[in-house]
């Protein structure tokens, strides 16, 4: 379902059309990851980043499920999508310890997470002093960190069947990296923002899970 939801958020978010039989109504707005809807309060989620071992997460969505964050997040030939929760590191440099604890470990609470296709739009609208390629060129360069956790894969971006001309764009350090035979270089315009981006049919065969908090393996 996460995987599958992806594929329809990354479209929307690229603007490629589908066709109506696959069609799927994605929010414009940071969309859940899980139902692909914006603006609800239950898909609100939350993350929790422990030193060794899964994250943690938190949300009401009624959609959410358990997956195995780690083999997500690294993405595979069989299920490319890597739209996982997220700490954003700009917003979250240092995770705070967990409240009302007298142990001298820190142990990490619970902070608000960005589902990794929604950085783009959580960069353009929350850190406005940060360039983003393809999207602002003005501003100063986002640390490497943040720009590895929204980088999207050629793999992922074919699955998906972005059109070679809407794949994301990529730094000029990354290019300077890159052979000059090789199949990264990017010249074309990336992801649009969600607030630009046409409705799509309504997607009515989801079952609701109940499920609201998850440690993942």
């Amino acid at each position: 379902m996460r995987s599958h939801m992806g594929q329809h958020i990354l479209r929307a978010l690229t603007n490629t059309p589908e066709s109506l039989k696959e069609q799927i109504k994605v929010g414009k707005v940071l969309p859940c990851g899980f139902c692909g809807r914006s603006g609800l309060p239950e898909c609100a989620i939350r993350i929790k980043v422990v030193a060794n071992g899964p994250p943690s997460l938190e949300t009401k969505c009624i959609y959410h499920f358990v997956f195995k964050y780690k083999f997500a997040d690294k993405g595979s030939k069989n299920t490319p999508c890597r739209n996982v929760p997220i700490r954003c590191t700009l917003c979250h440099p240092v995770l705070p310890p967990e409240p009302g604890k007298l142990s001298r470990k820190i142990i990490p609470t619970f902070i608000d997470a960005i589902w990794r296709y929604n950085m783009v739009e959580h960069v353009l609208s929350q850190h406005q002093e940060y360039s983003v390629p393809g999207h602002k060129e003005t501003g100063a360069p986002l640390p490497a960190e943040v720009w590895e956790s929204m980088r999207l894969t050629d793999l992922e971006q074919t699955a998906a069947r972005i059109p070679k001309e809407h794949w994301q764009v990529g730094r000029e350090a990354d290019k300077e990296n890159v052979p000059a035979s090789g199949s990264r270089t990017r010249k074309h315009p990336g992801l649009e923002t969600a607030a630009s981006l046409p409705s799509k049919c309504p997607y009515t065969n989801v079952q609701p899970l109940q499920s609201s908090h998850t440690l993942l393996a």
